[in-house]
């Protein structure tokens, strides 16, 4: 590779160490933290997609089609076609999960979109404070709308971000704020010339680091709440700050490219690290058998991708086991490239 390519793997070396020194800093806080849940934002932890819930949702080092909004937008700098997904999440107590992604490779390495991630809980009889019906139901709905963008910079290096617009919901107080998610996307074998990696026992070797909800922080305010069931004007204000989360995560490719391996370590400032494994192996080209191992979950799934006319649709399930007595859950999801 010569000077020029021992500088760049230098570059890329010290910006790794500078990940994991940001991961272990924060994973030592972590660890002084009481408690494990309680938090804002907390469905933004629940793996989202067939695809990742499948492989445990060790995608950071992977976001390669609908869901990379989701785990890494630094990902999507390397779509060759435009991207329209969707996924349903069925969850038991009446809760449900699930996005709309749409994005188009533009100039230059890079690409642009939109993207809807929803979560919703089933209504519940409001009772007034003598405990008798009203005749109303409380429920909670949470969205987040996003423009992501990313730019592969170097053929090693890709940049992403998603900002968008947070909206909760829940009876009659409404609350809003922002978020920020900044990932980045390292090509570990593009640091080797063309015959050394097709001579490479281990292909497509990537890193992936983000940097999530920065900004987001709900503010509620129960005084309408108070009006409607007592009519007591007075009310309470309360500040949810959705924590930080810092992510690292690898995947490598085996057997020709028929077997990926990923795993992501996701830590931030309010609980206890996350560890999410899974592997995909492709029985043939079209179709692919995953399992995984998502924070206590044991996770598993499958894919399958055909082309109708000039498009190419894949189409994946996920099953995720019970936890904590919340119930297993089904995931679906489908990407259409055109």
């Amino acid at each position: 590779m010569g000077q020029t390519g021992d500088n760049t793997m230098m570059k890329t070396l010290f910006i790794f160490v500078i990940a994991v020194l940001i991961l272990w800093t924060v994973t030592g806080t972590v660890k002084a933290a009481d408690g494990d849940g309680g938090y804002a934002g907390a469905y933004f932890q629940i793996p989202i997609g067939a695809r990742p819930t499948a492989i445990g949702g060790a995608y950071l080092a992977i976001s390669d089609d609908g869901a990379a909004p989701l785990f890494n937008p630094a990902g999507l700098a390397t779509i060759r076609h435009k991207i329209f997904a969707t996924s349903y999440r069925a969850m038991n107590l009446d809760r449900s999960l699930g996005y709309i992604t749409f994005m188009v490779p533009t100039h230059d390495n890079s690409a642009l979109g939109v993207n809807w991630h929803y979560f919703n809980t089933g209504d519940v009889a409001m009772r007034n404070r003598d405990g008798r019906l009203t005749g109303d139901v409380i429920g909670y709905t949470s969205h987040a709308w996003s423009v992501v963008f990313s730019k592969r910079f170097e053929k090693y290096l890709s940049v992403g971000m998603k900002a968008g617009y947070l909206y909760s919901r829940f009876a009659e107080m409404v609350s809003s704020s922002v978020g920020i998610d900044l990932g980045m996307m390292l090509y570990i074998d593009k640091f080797f010339d063309r015959e050394r990696q097709e001579d490479m026992t281990v292909k497509d070797i990537q890193v992936g680091l983000v940097v999530r909800n920065l900004a987001s922080t709900y503010r509620w305010n129960s005084t309408n709440y108070n009006v409607t069931i007592s009519g007591d004007e007075g009310g309470v204000e309360q500040v949810d700050k959705v924590p930080i989360e810092i992510g690292l995560g690898t995947s490598a490719r085996f057997f020709e490219r028929r077997l990926l391996l990923a795993a992501d370590v996701i830590v931030n400032e309010k609980q206890n690290p996350r560890l999410h494994a899974g592997a995909e192996f492709f029985v043939v080209p079209e179709f692919a058998l995953r399992c995984g191992f998502s924070d206590k979950r044991l996770t598993a799934g499958t894919g399958y991708v055909f082309k109708i006319g000039r498009q190419v649709l894949a189409i994946d399930y996920a099953f995720a086991t019970d936890k904590v007595d919340e119930g297993s859950e089904h995931i679906f999801s489908f990407d259409m490239l055109f």
